[in-house]
């Protein structure tokens, strides 16, 4: 499968087909690291109908006796996520949605891609700099909360690209209902020296 799609416009009814085109299509599972994460922060385990996963690159080739990731050249120990080598279309996809929809110029390097995934509180560890989220979906809630040093700040991120430093400052996902898929913009440490 190719994921082919062009905005017509920057609209809501837009991100509306832009998830149904695209993000609804995306069958995932979460990596281990991503599911124990969901499991210490909330109790129990991811839902069944949700996943978070990176597309761009990580520090591991490993993945069975039988896979491996394709290593970026120039790059000692960082490799393609296995989503990004299936599907580099997406690529421009993303970079359409943030030119559009972001007030700040991305270069789409990094996206964690989040569905129904109640983000637990954490920091990013391989993250590099300040990072962009965007909700999409039908959902009510799901607020982003940063906690700065002055308090925690509550974000509406739904059709709205905001920015925070992930690495920096704990966040985390409030409860929502419906659907929700988030998408997190940012810089791998390690891709930023390419």
């Amino acid at each position: 499968m190719s994921f082919q799609f062009k905005f017509k416009e920057k609209s809501e009814k837009e991100l509306e087909r832009f998830v149904e085109e695209v993000l609804d299509k995306i069958k995932a599972v979460s990596a281990t690291r991503r599911k124990k994460m969901y499991k210490r922060g909330h109790g129990v385990p991811e839902p069944k109908d949700s996943f978070s996963i990176s597309y761009g690159y990580c520090n591991s080739g490993y993945l069975s006796k039988e896979k491996y990731r394709k290593e970026v050249q120039g790059c000692e120990n960082l490799y393609e996520t296995t989503f990004l080598t299936h599907h580099p279309e997406l690529k421009a996809i993303f970079q359409e949605l943030c030119d559009l929809f972001c007030k700040e110029k991305i270069v789409v390097d990094q996206v964690q891609i989040n569905k129904n995934w109640q983000s637990p509180p954490h920091k990013d560890a391989g993250n590099v700099g300040e990072s962009w989220i965007i909700g999409l979906g039908n959902y009510t809630g799901g607020e982003t909360v940063v906690e700065y040093k002055s308090g925690h700040k509550e974000h509406n991120i739904k059709n709205y690209f905001t920015k925070f430093n992930g690495s920096k400052y704990t966040h985390w996902t409030m409860p929502y209902e419906g659907t929700r898929y988030s998408l997190v913009f940012y810089n791998h440490s390690k891709a930023v020296k390419k």
